[in-house]
């Protein structure tokens, strides 16, 4: 894979967000919990845990024991779908003014309208009751805490030893489809993150054998890797008249994988190209020049999980 170590790290610091309208202003205004204004909800620009969006997130110990819950809920068996939020409910949760590392397609189309729409999405989870206001034992203002399956979510997605997205572009005769997929890999385990076309995050804790077998599918959906063959090398700039730029034209499934690590912020890449009949697998190999040389590599079942295995296990590929 090829890496770049300038890449920002998903979960440091968000710059701040441009303010919303006078109007938005005055919908979502509230002094917190215990506020008496009709309909009022918390503003929450740095989420939860802070009304600073670049100040460092503080969890709590049950925070943290609702985070190894949801992993400890992915090693009892088959993976099974935890709870779904939608991209407002998230911004409200995490920070409407805190930079989000995963795709956020419908909250995007809001525009100046942030702070409205994550206020709304809070508002809906206040009346599901799975956020509420706790009273503060030393009589302080309370604050609010979502549920423990939400809160452990938020946790594991933030807090990750290493991030891994698997973006995969199909054609349909509706036009490109593109399906987002993120793992959080902790040491005990990885908080899947779907995010739909419609802006839903759909998290699914699971074991790191379901996360390798997962990540095989989205790569080969249709079963095709038959084998290895020699690695063909092309320029970027001459691919499209190349033999590989022909078969590529067929590509029915395009996969970009991205690997992020907490450690040093580095990033590595790598994409897959599904065709009717084979998988193959691209590198840039001197990503850093203005025509980089490609390599491409047909690969079968068993290259396909080891690839998989390195990206879980944040070794990286090649």
């Amino acid at each position: 894979m090829s890496q770049n170590s300038d890449r920002p790290h998903p979960a440091g610091p968000a710059p701040s967000a441009s303010a919303a309208s006078a109007s938005e202003s005055s919908a979502t205004a509230s002094s917190g919990p215990g506020s008496s204004t009709p309909g009022a909800v918390p503003d929450l620009p740095g989420g939860l845990t802070s009304n600073d969006p670049a100040s460092p997130i503080r969890y709590t110990a049950e925070d943290a024991a609702a985070a190894a819950d949801v992993l400890r809920r992915g090693e009892e068996g088959q993976a099974e779908l935890l709870v779904s939020l939608t991209d407002e409910q998230i911004a409200a949760l995490d920070g409407y003014e805190r930079r989000q590392f995963t795709a956020t397609p419908w909250l995007e189309e809001q525009g100046e309208h942030r702070r409205l729409t994550a206020a709304v999405g809070l508002r809906a989870l206040i009346a599901a009751g799975r956020v509420s206001a706790l009273a503060d034992p030393g009589g302080g203002e309370p604050r609010w805490r979502a549920d423990p399956e939400i809160a452990g979510c938020l946790v594991l997605r933030r807090t990750a030893t290493l991030f891994l997205t698997a973006e995969r572009t199909v054609q349909t005769p509706q036009g490109p489809e593109v399906q987002r997929l993120h793992y959080c890999v902790h040491d005990d385990g990885v908080l899947e993150e779907e995010v739909t076309a419609l802006g839903i995050h759909r998290f699914t804790p699971l074991r790191h054998e379901q996360a390798i077998a997962r990540l095989v599918v989205l790569i080969d959906p249709s079963g095709v890797a038959a084998g290895e063959g020699q690695p063909q090398r092309v320029r970027s700039s001459e691919l499209a008249t190349s033999a590989i730029g022909q078969q590529l034209a067929a590509t029915r499934a395009l996969t970009v994988l991205t690997v992020v690590r907490t450690a040093d912020g580095s990033v590595q890449q790598a994409s897959s190209y599904a065709t009717a009949d084979a998988v193959l697998t691209m590198e840039a190999l001197d990503p850093g020049s203005e025509d980089p040389q490609l390599e491409f590599r047909a690969v079968g079942p068993a290259d396909l999980r080891a690839l998989a295995t390195v990206l879980v296990s944040g070794g990286g590929a090649g």
